[in-house]
C-alpha cells in the first residue's frame, strides 16, 4: 500500500490557508524559483491546479504579462482568497473557475503550460486527473508537478510520480530540487 493509499485524498481546508502562505515557505521554494523551473513565455496560457490562496500564483502572473493564468481550485474559497490578493497587486490577466481536478473547465488543447503544486497527491482519482490534464494542453505542452517531502502527508514519491504521469500519455523532460522536494517537467507524448 503506496503513501496516497493510505491518506484520504482532501484538500487542505480554505480555513488553514494562512498556513500556505508563510512566507518561510519561500526557503524551501520561492515563487521566483518555481516560475525559473516553469520556462515560461510572456504570452504563454497557464493552468494553475490547486492553487490555494494563490502563494505561486503572483510570481506566475507576472512572468506571463501578454498571457493568460487561469487557476482551478475544487474550494471557492480558496479562489477568493487568490482573487483577492492578485487583484490587490493589480494582476488582472487572471481566470478563477471552481471545479475538480478530473472535470476541468477548459477547452482540449488549450493550455501551454499546467502546473500542480503539492495537489497531485490529494486528488481521489490521480489516473483522471492526469487524462484531464492531458486533454487540455496543446500538443507541445508542458505539465510540471512540485512535491515537497517536508510536511505534506500528501507526499508523492518521484518513481510513484514518473510512472503514473507516464502512463497517462506524459514523457519526462526535465528535473529540478533538493532533498525535501522536487519539480519534474512532462512534455506531452505525441
Amino acid at each position: 500500500m503506496t503513501m496516497t493509499e493510505r491518506h484520504r485524498h482532501e484538500p487542505m481546508p480554505h480555513t488553514h490557508a494562512h498556513h500556505l502562505l508563510n512566507p518561510l515557505r519561500g526557503l524551501i521554494l520561492s515563487p521566483k524559483g518555481l516560475v525559473k523551473r516553469l520556462n515560461l513565455r510572456p504570452d504563454a496560457t497557464v493552468l494553475e491546479l490547486g492553487p490555494g490562496p494563490g502563494y505561486f500564483s503572483l510570481a506566475v502572473a507576472r512572468a506571463v504579462p501578454e498571457g493568460k493564468l487561469v487557476l482551478v481550485d475544487v474550494q471557492q474559497e480558496m479562489l477568493d482568497m487568490a482573487k483577492e490578493r492578485l487583484e490587490g497587486e493589480g494582476i488582472g490577466h487572471v481566470e478563477y473557475r471552481r471545479a475538480d481536478a478530473i472535470s476541468l473547465p477548459a477547452e482540449s488543447e488549450s493550455f501551454d503550460v499546467v502546473f500542480l503544486v503539492a495537489v497531485l497527491g490529494e486528488v481521489p482519482d490521480r489516473g483522471a486527473c492526469l487524462r484531464e490534464i492531458h486533454r487540455v494542453l496543446r500538443p507541445d505542452g508542458l505539465l510540471a508537478i512540485t512535491e515537497f517531502k517536508v510536511g505534506d502527508p500528501d507526499f508523492i514519491p518521484r518513481p510513484e510520480l514518473l510512472a503514473s504521469v507516464e502512463s497517462a500519455g506524459f514523457r519526462s523532460c526535465a528535473r529540478h530540487g533538493l532533498l525535501f522536494h522536487y519539480t519534474i517537467s512532462f512534455c506531452k507524448a505525441a
